[in-house]
Parts: structure tokens; sequence; C-alpha cells
């Protein structure tokens, strides 16, 4: 039995844990304003909020594609669709989109409302760019972006005015953003009597499930499944013996927005905006993006740069230890055995002269996949010359590829010949094929640039 509560009613569900949280809403509940489109996480028409209560006992809200959200990874938590923030007036969000005119056919306008709303509950910042951050993965197919980003400045202002004294759900009330309802609702799901989960032996392990709700949504609906975002174990990030330590089950936006994260490396907050959008980083987890294997991987090319490892936890308990650049051993392929689990990545920490750079060429500049992508660290020592090197790259062989042989740059001063030389050796080692991303002479060319691209963006001169 899955129970949660879904705007302001109860349910409880005997339906497969596997459902997609789209069709429960719009084919049993009936509610029609989460739209139906994709079903990948790409439009945004699906969006929801889902609510999950905190050890403090807050909630914390975070938009999501219901598309690729199973109902058994809601147990316990409050969802809110469109309908939900319904009432005799409209919300201070839903206000400001009408005189703002950014909305025509309507067909988006639900899951823009959600994600606004979602920002205003959340965002640590409320300011313009974390609420267009928040829009990123809302696709409007008539009303035209200017007048939503209006509507979305809008509403900031708005926000500024806020009771910052007063606990940000309390304000929002005030304000208009969100129902009276929802001041009632930790109370409400503290008191859900949840089933302590119990998955078979052979049951499958979903992450944020954003990609295998993708490949095999008819598969799942019927299968036993065990929801690693249950597990408080895994959810942490914290700084220990010379690591960055990230659980299993930390998603892709809570990494972002780390402030542990951001304080070693304060460049992801920005590379992973490229990953994918909003809806889908507050699902995704870094080790699932790990474990997918895909030769592409975002998260995959910029840990392998940084030297990432690995903690696989078996069935039995036993740990091991493996460096990423041994995980992958072939396309879709890794070390895994059957029942392990991914616990741990931990990244080492910045020494020192380190540099690191993350570059992506894609046909759409954010939230798509690559033709090609790679990460550089590099490590200069007090005279200016190259002590140590990495360099990842995806796209360019069947798994994500972490280049050979840079040893021979060491001692080096990083200029513009050594950038010349590191892109004639990074073409040398990369084996692209043809596919529908482009042909592997393309990918070669790409990746050659984006060596000079590195140097570009570490204020090193890339031009030979």
């Amino acid at each position: 039995m899955v129970r949660f509560i879904l705007n302001d009613r109860l349910v409880q569900t005997s339906a497969p844990k596997g459902l997609v949280l789209l069709e429960f809403i719009r084919d049993v509940a009936c509610l029609s304003g989460t739209k139906e489109a994709c079903r990948e996480g790409e439009c945004g028409a699906c969006t929801v909020l889902v609510g999950t209560r905190q050890p403090q006992g807050t909630i914390s809200y975070k938009a999501c594609a219901s598309c690729l959200l199973p109902i058994g990874n809601v147990d316990g938590c409050h969802v809110v669709t469109v309908e939900g923030l319904s009432g005799e007036q409209l919300t201070l969000v839903q206000r400001l989109i009408v005189e703002h005119s950014a909305s025509q056919c309507g067909f988006c306008t639900p899951g823009i409302a959600l994600s606004l709303t979602g920002f205003a509950l959340e965002s640590p910042s409320l300011s313009y760019e974390n609420a267009l951050n928040a829009l990123d993965g809302n696709i409007c197919r008539c009303t035209g972006y200017v007048s939503i980003r209006n509507a979305a400045n809008a509403l900031c202002q708005q926000l500024a005015r806020l009771d910052k004294a007063a606990p940000r759900t309390e304000a929002l009330i005030a304000a208009g953003v969100v129902p009276e309802y929802f001041r009632a609702m930790p109370e409400r799901l503290a008191k859900l009597d949840l089933e302590p989960e119990t998955p078979a032996k052979d049951a499958v392990l979903v992450a944020g499930g954003t990609d295998l709700f993708v490949q095999k949504p008819e598969k799942l609906l019927e299968s036993d499944l065990c929801f690693l975002s249950k597990r408080e174990d895994l959810n942490y990030i914290r700084e220990d013996g010379g690591f960055l330590r990230v659980g299993g089950a930390v998603t892709i936006e809570e990494l972002r927005r780390s402030e542990t994260a951001k304080k070693f490396f304060p460049a992801l907050e920005w590379d992973f905006l490229l990953h994918s959008s909003a809806i889908l980083r507050n699902r995704a987890t870094l080790a699932g993006n790990i474990v997918n294997a895909s030769p592409i991987g975002d998260a995959s090319i910029i840990l392998l740069a940084l030297g990432a490892r690995l903690q696989i936890t078996a069935e039995d308990g036993k740990k091991r230890e493996v460096p990423l650049d041994a995980f992958y051993l072939g396309y879709k392929k890794t070390v895994l055995s059957c029942g392990d689990l991914v616990t741990e990545i931990a990244i080492p920490l910045p020494k020192p002269g380190m540099r690191y750079n993350f570059e992506k060429v894609s046909n759409r500049k954010t939230l798509d996949i690559a033709a090609v992508n790679s990460a550089l660290r590099l490590t200069l020592d007090k005279g200016g010359k190259v002590s140590g090197l990495r360099i990842s790259a995806g796209g360019v062989g069947p798994v994500p590829l972490l280049l050979q042989g840079m040893e021979k740059f060491h001692g080096r001063k990083a200029d513009a010949a050594m950038a010349k030389d590191l892109a004639k050796a990074a073409c040398e080692a990369a084996k692209p094929i043809d596919d529908i991303r482009g042909s592997a002479e393309y990918k070669k060319l790409l990746l050659g640039q984006l060596m000079l691209a590195h140097f570009k963006a570490l204020s090193i001169s890339g031009d030979p």
C-alpha cells in the first residue's frame, strides 16, 4: 500500500509501485491540469511538486517530472498539482503569469506555475537567476519566453518583500504564494502510517529513475522496486579525510547547491546546469549517472577528471573501493556484480595549484546530450609548470574516457605550445564512431578544440 497526500487529500492505493505518478494523477485521481507530452522529462508539462518530510520536521518541496516518477517513490510525501494551488483567488504566481501575458494556449502553464512556486519554496536565494534556473525544463510552444521571464522577474521583486524572520512557508502563505493548507502538512505527513520497505532479494534498485523510466517503464510497472531515495544513510555530502564524500542517494541538484561542495569545487554549481533541467536534477543522482555508464554522461566525465573513487557495497555488506577510471569495462558494462550498490563517491579535495574546467558541445547550449564533452584537472607547481594532469572525454569511445599518457606533459610550461600538443594527443587517443550526433572525424575535431577551450577558460592561452 502506498500512502501520500495529493494536494489536500490523503491517497491510499494498492496500485503497482512502478506506476508513474503522471498516470495516477490523470487516470486515477482524474486531475487533468498535469499534462502528458514527451514522457521523457524534457518538456515540463507534467511538472508537480513533491514535498518530503525532513528530519527537523519541515518539508522540502522539489519540482519533478511526474512522467518519470513512480508512485512508490512518493510514499509518505506531499504531491502538489496545479489543482492544489487553486482557491477562491489566484495565487501570486498565477496572478503574475496573467498580468504579464505569460500564457497563451495554457498547455505549459501548470508546469511553469509549479516550477516558480517550487522556486519560491526552496531557493536559498530568491534571485532572478535562480528563478530562471528553476524554469529551465519548461518548454513553451506559443507564448514566448520574454513574457514568462517578465513574470518570473516580477515574482522575485514581490518575494524580496517577504518577512525574512518568518519561516519560508508561513511567509509564502501570507504572501498568497501557496494555500493555507500547506501549514498543516508537516503534521499530516508525520501521522502517515507507512509500511516498512521490505523489497525482494531480486528487487530492481531505483535511484532517481530518470533514465530507467524512459527506457523500460512497462517492465518496471510489474517489477518489485527498491527506492534508494528512502535510504537516509546514503544521503550526505561531507568533507572527510581529504575527500568530498557524496552518498549514493544524493541528487545532482543537492550536490549542485551544496555549500560544502561549492567550498571546494565552486564551478560545479554552474557545470551541473548543463547536465539536465531542474525537474530532472531534483531526481537524478550522481551515482545513477555513473552506473548508467553512458559514454557521454556529464557527471561521469567531470568525476573522471577529478579522480573520483567509488565505494561499492556488495549484497552481503562487504565494501570495496574502485577508482572510477577502472569502473567501466566496455559499452554499458561495469565492474558491478548482481546486488552491488554504489554507496559513496569520494572526490579528492583540490591541492594547491590545481585548476579544473568542464566543456561540452551539444546541439542546444544547455539541457542536451553532448556530442563531445571533456573535463580537465591541471596542477601547476610554484614555477608555473605542470605537475599533474588528468583529462577525460565523452563521446569519443565506448566508455567515458580518461586520456592516458598525460605524464609526458609534466614539467612543461602550460602555454599555447602545450595546448596545441595536448589537442593533438587527445585526438590520437580518441576512438569515436559515426553516429547521429556527428561523424567520427567531427568528434575528433571537437575534442581537439575542447583542449584549447580548457586552456582559454583557465586563462592560459590556447591559441597555437
